[in-house]
């Protein structure tokens, strides 16, 4: 639904909307009034603070050039005679997963005691955040840059002094398309951080430092600031040192810790978590501090690029005390702080989270699955903000096929699907997508896609999404205006059936799981023709259309004489000399893809179903290895939807235990893969609670 502004018009500092990471703090001051209301919308990321107080962060996200407007109730907030109102906007203008590049604005009006008491146009002085550096590396290929300051001199009064103004020429730009938020607002809990460890800082001279890839890579397709144009390189400067731990704190140990110049310490989440750090620290004398974080130790030590993203935020500080809250959101369990050029003090750390408002309580009689279902719900909830993402650390992005399972997750939690309708309807904002074929979505988006990849099965799981969720909302008006966008999809698809009608050498990224199965998506993927089947029956459903029903029956009675060789089914067929040649590759994953698509049933090969059930699982993988194990995502999720379907629910449940439980201990979220070398809280594995809710394991 669009929005309107009534008096306010999109700013930004004038002539510099596409200036490339450019954080511009907007100020008003007003006086006390009931009911009031600030209502804001932007292209890129923003912090709203009233009188020094941190109030909320935003927008929820849309499709290109749409932008949601966040409605936020200041009444509570005003104080005194005159309140100083902070909006502080970080436009990238650079390429990403996170957020859009779109040339930068605030749009932005309060209302109160009935009436516009201040609006963008008329009542917003600006000014940009002195305290930044600008030229900084990419947080990761995903997301935009990183956030480093320089306090020279202790920070100003702009936040609190109602008589400081900004002094930057502000113009108008040109009227952009409002929409409304459809999704829950953030509580901004806190969570406090407890110090664990401390060790001695050590220079060294390593014979050649990790640097940064995504600072090697700017180029046209991947924007930023040259590692020649850098002001500073916090991933590469910390290399410089070694960090070696010599102790633990004790458990009740106090809240302030000081630091010495040749040492660091670390800071413990009670779990992995999500937003904003904050903490106080005091230094004698000018210093350089270092705050790394992760979401895991690896013997004992914070790996701030595990993850193939800068996990660092550097800060010069002039001697004095300072109050330090991080502007974006990042995702830890542990921080480190490395001073450089003296000792500091450090005290109150703690997380503002961002992360869904508490959802429903899932409660289990079994220890170990208790553990795993509030993981799920944390995993959740850090997930589902302002729409569906795969994790929220280094990518932040809304990715197909994990929102099937998402959009699972939170009809169990919520009782609604608020959050996927927003996620599917940014989908339509676009009727084709820059960089992409026509009839092709996007993997993931709001994103830029500037390489122009894209996976066309992510295109064929959301048929399979939007099936279910007009099952659980009836929601046929959202189905309809897919309507257009799913006849491309198949009209585009079409080009690429060989003469059996199967899909043959797609171009984009052929994904079928992070497995050996990914070695064999040419010529012919037969995982990805199992999908192609069951998108295709999907949509004869949805759209009352015979024509796609009679392909995919082909397509299925193909698939089976061709892939399944008495025993498995195969992964692939390639093409030489002009005949397709089925090598025989056998993958755990390729079995699961059979069952869950209806290629194949325990009626058709139910042989092959007890073999998959009783030698394939969490405990190891029993057969040969000329077939391969599958990945957690998406294997061992669809092994799961298999038994559960069958009523083998002891064995799900065991399943269940063997796959997660040991990440719910270690972080209290679930993981990306089955081992750590990736993120350690991702979205879609919170579709466990599905699956255990389905089961009648546990009540709300």
């Amino acid at each position: 639904m669009e929005r309107e502004f009534i008096k306010a018009v999109p700013i930004w500092l004038q002539n510099q909307e596409t200036e490339m990471h450019q954080r511009v703090q907007f100020k008003t001051v007003i006086g006390p009034a009931k009911d009031c209301e600030l209502k804001i919308a932007t292209s890129g990321v923003y912090q709203l603070w009233v009188n020094g107080k941190f109030i909320a962060y935003g927008p929820a996200r849309a499709g290109k050039k749409h932008f949601c407007m966040d409605r936020i109730l200041l009444s509570d907030y005003l104080t005194v005679e005159e309140n100083t109102i902070v909006i502080e906007v970080v436009g990238y203008n650079v390429n990403s997963y996170m957020v859009q590049s779109q040339p930068s604005f605030l749009q932005a009006e309060i209302m109160g005691d009935g009436e516009i008491i201040a609006y963008t146009g008329k009542d917003f002085t600006a000014r940009k955040n002195p305290y930044y550096y600008r030229k900084t590396e990419r947080y990761s290929f995903q997301r935009p840059m990183i956030e480093a300051y320089n306090f020279a001199e202790v920070q100003d009064d702009f936040y609190i002094n109602p008589k400081t103004q900004g002094g930057e020429v502000i113009g108008h730009s040109e009227p952009r398309k409002i929409i409304d938020r459809q999704v829950p607002y953030p509580l901004y809990e806190t969570v406090v951080a407890e110090p664990l460890l401390y060790g001695e800082t050590r220079r060294c001279v390593p014979e050649e430092y990790e640097v940064y890839e995504y600072c090697e890579g700017i180029s046209d397709t991947l924007l930023g600031f040259p590692i020649d144009d850098l002001e500073i390189f916090p991933s590469k400067e910390c290399q410089e040192y070694q960090f070696v731990p010599t102790g633990y704190y004790n458990e009740n140990c106090c809240d302030e810790v000081k630091v010495e110049h040749d040492q660091y310490t670390v800071y413990k989440l009670p779990y992995n978590a999500t937003g904003f750090v904050r903490f106080i620290v005091q230094c004698d004398k000018p210093i350089t501090l270092y705050l790394t974080f992760d979401e895991i130790l690896c013997n004992e030590q914070v790996k701030y690029l595990r993850m193939r993203c800068s996990n660092v935020i550097r800060f010069d500080l002039c001697a004095g005390t300072h109050k330090l809250q991080l502007f974006e959101v990042y995702t830890m369990q542990y921080l480190q702080f490395t001073p450089i050029g003296g000792a500091c003090t450090v005290q109150a750390v703690e997380m503002v989270e961002y992360k869904h408002p508490p959802v429903r309580k899932h409660i289990s009689q079994d220890t170990d699955l208790q553990k795993i279902m509030d993981a799920a719900v944390e995993t959740y909830r850090q997930n589902a903000v302002d729409l569906f993402t795969d994790c929220p650390s280094r990518e932040r992005a809304g990715w197909l096929c994990d929102s099937f399972f998402l959009g699972r997750t939170e009809f169990c939690l919520t009782g609604k699907n608020e959050v996927e309708r927003s996620f599917l309807e940014n989908f339509l904002h676009e009727e084709n997508y820059e960089h992409l074929p026509e009839g092709v979505m996007p993997m993931c988006y709001p994103a830029d896609h500037y390489n122009g990849n894209f996976i066309l099965s992510w295109n064929m799981w959301l048929v399979l999404e939007l099936k279910e969720y007009l099952s659980r909302t009836g929601d046929e008006q959202l189905i309809r205006t897919f309507e257009t966008k799913i006849k491309k999809l198949f009209d585009y698809l079409s080009q690429y059936e060989n003469e059996d009608g199967l899909l043959e050498h797609l171009p984009g990224w052929v994904f079928v799981e992070w497995s050996k199965a990914n070695e064999f998506v040419q010529d012919v993927n037969y995982p990805t023709n199992m999908i192609y089947y069951a998108a295709l029956l999907a949509a004869a459903q949805l759209y009352e259309n015979e024509d796609y029903k009679t392909k995919a029956e082909h397509v299925k009675q193909v698939i089976v004489k061709q892939s399944f060789d008495g025993q498995f089914f195969t992964d692939h067929a390639v093409r030489k000399n002009g005949v397709l040649y089925n090598d025989g590759s056998r993958t755990e994953v390729c079995q699961y893809y059979a069952f869950f698509t209806g290629i194949a049933n325990r009626n058709t090969h139910e042989k092959l179903f007890q073999y998959m059930r009783q030698e394939f699982g969490p405990e190891g993988h029993k057969l040969d290895d000329a077939v391969y194990p599958a990945a957690p995502f998406i294997g061992n999720y669809l092994r799961l939807e298999i038994l559960m379907n069958e009523g083998y629910y002891q064995e799900v449940l065991d399943n269940i235990r063997g796959y997660f439980l040991y990440m719910a201990e270690r972080t209290g979220t679930l993981w990306e893969y089955a081992t750590e070398n990736a993120s350690c809280n991702h979205g879609f594995a919170s579709c466990v609670i599905y699956w255990m809710t389905m089961m009648g394991e546990g009540t709300v």
